[in-house]
């Protein structure tokens, strides 16, 4: 192996993945301002997922061989649904998306190796860069720069075209920094750094974000073993600041936005809790259910109608992940997209004996994060986080390395 041509592709990379945020930011400026450029995000996703099969192909090709059967799942697939039903762009898109989030994953993951270019530091990093630029574009959607996240100028997605995905990555993104804070720092610091986060998450004024960063925060504290006898005066003291700090600023967040009188709405519209908590999804689910999945043949239910297809009878997908996925691409649909998640939950439970807090606070953070899939959707099949996906699992592969390594040494 030649370490230094290694070494030029791993920086590579990680340019690759620092610009991700900005491209998707250009690419939703271009966007609004109705440019008549086509996407460049698309083109740019493309091309890293070619650059990555091709290190994995070089580097770990036992990895290659694993993507490369999820490869040949997906292209009989979409070659099925260009048969029966003709268009598949949208399909193509979303594959791409499912195939770069688990190239990245099975690329760093192989990497996961003493001495190497990528380490949990190296990660965190880039999760951090990841929210200050998320947080970037909801502090100017919120002044009046870009979007609102909702009609009526609630919240602020600034010039991120998809909010709800937006959502998904700042969690994530911030869910990592708090742990690895968690591991680094104590209690105070974590918690003046999760005061920080909270303001740019009530700012950003969904549902998902704002319940979602103070579950990661209770997480993190789990993951840095504070919740133990000797640390009980300082989590006591934290905890009240912590909610101190949720009921007072959230309260003046969501009064102020106008969210309360959204989830009031909703909660109306849609006749209780779970429809607001849904935002009427059940009624896309009542929809695709009636106009798409009764009409399912056994080659529809096995390989998917196609996101194309769903979309041109229903006007719209159902944003509930796992019906999204399987109707777009059958049963090879929830294997594709959730295959990340499954390996997490593997990895965390194999580090239960190692680290039982560690193990815990990962397993409930990957079951909010799936969770939301099923609730709010936009997680599995994001296009501008699949990134932060496979940086957070490649982030719990290398914790468990690093334990078993301590382990045996």
């Amino acid at each position: 192996m030649d370490v230094k041509v290694k070494t030029c592709l791993d920086i590579t990379l990680l340019v690759f993945l620092i610009l991700w945020p900005v491209v998707d930011t250009l690419n939703g400026y271009f966007y609004y301002q109705e440019a008549a450029i086509p996407s460049i995000s698309a083109p740019y996703k493309a091309l890293g997922f070619i650059g990555i099969v091709l290190m994995l192909l070089v580097y770990h090709p036992w990895r290659f061989f694993q993507l490369f059967i999820m490869i040949v799942l997906v292209v009989t697939s979409i070659a099925y649904q260009k048969f029966a039903y003709g268009a598949v762009t949208e399909s193509i898109t979303w594959a791409v998306r499912g195939l770069l989030a688990l190239a990245l994953l099975f690329y760093l993951i192989g990497e996961s190796v003493k001495d190497s270019f990528w380490s949990r530091r190296k990660i965190a990093s880039l999760m951090l860069l990841y929210f200050v630029a998320m947080a970037a574009n909801v502090a100017l959607g919120v002044f009046g720069f870009g979007e609102s996240q909702y009609a009526g100028g609630i919240g602020g997605k600034g010039f991120i075209i998809a909010g709800n995905e937006m959502s998904y990555l700042m969690l994530a993104s911030a869910s990592v920094v708090l742990f690895y804070i968690a591991e680094n720092r104590n209690a105070w610091v974590l918690s003046g750094v999760f005061i920080l986060l909270l303001f740019f998450f009530l700012m950003k004024a969904t549902k998902v974000a704002m319940i979602g960063i103070c579950l990661a925060y209770i997480y993190a504290l789990i993951h840095g073993g504070y919740f133990n006898v000797k640390r009980i005066p300082v989590i006591y003291i934290a905890g009240l600041i912590g909610t101190f700090a949720v009921l007072v600023l959230g309260y003046q967040f969501i009064q102020a936005t106008g969210l309360l009188d959204r989830i009031l709405y909703l909660y109306s519209l849609h006749g209780g809790f779970w429809g607001a908590l849904l935002s009427g999804r059940i009624t896309f689910v009542q929809t695709t259910y009636n106009s798409v999945i009764i009409n399912f043949s056994f080659w529809d239910v096995l390989l998917g109608v196609g996101v194309d297809q769903l979309r041109a009878v229903t006007g719209s997908i159902v944003e509930i992940d796992i019906i999204d996925v399987w109707v777009a691409f059958g049963v090879v649909g929830p294997i594709l997209f959730y295959f990340p998640w499954l390996l997490g939950i593997g990895y965390s439970i194999s580090i239960f004996q190692h680290s039982a807090n560690s193990s815990i606070c990962f397993l409930l953070l990957i079951a909010m994060i799936i969770g939301v899939s099923l609730t709010a959707g936009h997680v599995v099949n994001s296009g501008i986080a699949s990134s932060a996906t496979a940086l957070l699992i490649a982030y719990l592969y290398m914790l468990k390395m690093e334990l078993l390594e301590a382990k045996g040494a």
